[in-house]
């Protein structure tokens, strides 16, 4: 079968500098039209829940003459309570399920991950408040969080944000080249925050570059590649997403025919049955298995909540950091 080329197709120089430097800044993903909706969905949801706290007496005003930059951020002087209620994968609305399947974003990772295609629901919201620590993330590798057997995959990581992302505001920064060194030998946890840290002695020799992003554009992260963020010293909120997309061929507990030459889970044979086993990968894209594209966003929401998930990989159990 002849499949048609993406229509937004990256060009061998773009590709070259994501395979030698592990990360890649896209310009003009997404227009206006296909980010607003997720973000009227958090406005939606930031004003319901303020709503609450104000009729409970936790919260003195209701702020709702700030838009989408402030508002958090004014909230969040008097209560955190909103930020981390819908920090992560909490909020899964139509928009963010359309959002993930956008076309042009589906384009951009067919050409790192092949054109059958597995999104991982393991999207993340990132509101990153301004003077406010919680949100900063320290570096660490996103295959520290996977199955060591898909380490010499490309998992691919779309951080993409909802305003502007520059320094100020906490952008992410990523460490050029170091992808090409594998998995750091040693990751560490935190009792009291659920992140993986690769502590200063550990962390590769590199450039270490700020990745700005201009709303509207997408940061691609290999998935070895160490990247953190850091304070916000802005007066507005940095708020930001970020996906994960794989090919069909690796492990996946995507609910899915398997093709000649893919990967069949076997614990037996060490094979796990997903890169990210706590929650749950669908199908698409796919020009071999149309049928089981998922298209619809209560079908994704269902995803969601009734994922029984495996752990995560223990390859990192004993290096717990009391802080």
């Amino acid at each position: 079968m002849n499949c048609p080329a993406p229509s937004l197709q990256l060009s061998a120089t773009q590709m070259e500098r994501f395979d030698r430097d592990g990360y890649l800044v896209v310009r003009d993903v997404f227009s206006d039209a296909d980010l607003q909706p997720v973000i009227e969905e958090i406005e939606a949801e930031v004003d319901s829940r303020a709503r609450k706290l104000f009729a409970e007496g936790k919260l003195s005003r209701l702020y709702d003459e700030y838009g989408f930059k402030h508002r958090l951020g004014m909230i969040s002087r008097e209560t955190d309570a909103v930020a981390k209620a819908i920090w992560n994968g909490s909020l899964c609305g139509p928009a963010f399920f359309h959002l993930i399947a956008n076309p042009n974003l589906l384009d951009v990772a067919e050409q790192f991950c092949g054109p059958e295609l597995i999104a991982s629901s393991v999207y993340r919201l990132r509101p990153k408040l301004p003077n406010y620590a919680y949100g900063e993330v320290p570096w660490h590798q996103d295959s520290g969080y996977m199955e060591p057997f898909c380490d010499k995959a490309t998992v691919l990581t779309v951080w993409l944000p909802l305003v502007d992302a520059t320094e100020e505001n906490g952008c992410m920064w990523v460490i050029k080249g170091a992808h090409k060194r594998g998995t750091v030998a040693r990751h560490h946890g935190r009792k009291d925050k659920p992140y993986l840290i690769i502590t200063a002695g550990d962390l590769p020799q590199g450039e270490q570059v700020c990745a700005e992003v201009p709303k509207g554009g997408v940061l691609l992260l290999h998935n070895l590649t160490p990247h953190a963020s850091f304070e916000n010293r802005s007066d507005h909120v940095r708020w930001s997403m970020d996906l994960r997309y794989q090919s069909a061929a690796l492990p996946t507990n995507a609910r899915i025919s398997r093709l000649p030459g893919e990967i069949v889970p076997d614990e037996a044979q060490g094979i796990p049955i997903a890169c990210y086993p706590p929650e749950a990968d669908f199908l698409v894209r796919s020009r071999l298995r149309p049928t089981e594209v998922v298209t619809d966003p209560a079908v994704f929401h269902d995803l969601r909540a009734k994922h029984l998930g495996r752990p995560v990989t223990r390859r990192w159990s004993g290096n717990v950091t009391e802080e």
